[in-house]
């Protein structure tokens, strides 16, 4: 691959990676609804996959960042879906993340999604 941060394989890579990243959290969020007798092999699973993608990430330079219960400021490698319902001077909380960033080195190379609430 590519080591580069511009490249085509370092940028489908980041793309698989969100996509990825959002089937892991829509499957741990399945495994409540699973009988109980299932929960622990599920959550393995739920756990392995989410290991398997930072082990691969990671031998190629790269990390997913989510923003849950973080301080929304500037400088954070996320857009806020919901930002024109708070005040510039409102203390925000990122309350869910629904797509990563992506790191490539120290560079985010894929701008993440979240959803804000007022700090309490």
């Amino acid at each position: 691959m590519s080591s580069e941060i511009g490249s085509q394989e370092v940028r489908a890579l980041a793309a698989l990676a969100v996509e990825y990243w959002k089937i892991c959290r829509a499957f741990e969020r399945l495994i409540a609804s699973a009988p109980e007798s299932q929960h622990n092999r599920l959550n393995s699973q739920a756990r392995y996959a989410g290991e398997r993608l930072t082990a691969i990430l990671s031998e190629n330079g790269m990390a997913v960042v989510d923003f849950d219960e973080r301080a929304f400021e500037v400088g954070l490698a996320a857009t806020a879906v919901n930002a024109d319902d708070f005040h510039s001077d409102d203390d925000l909380v990122v309350e869910r993340t629904l797509e990563p960033a992506v790191i490539f080195g120290t560079t985010p190379i894929a701008t993440g999604k979240v959803f804000l609430r007022k700090a309490h």
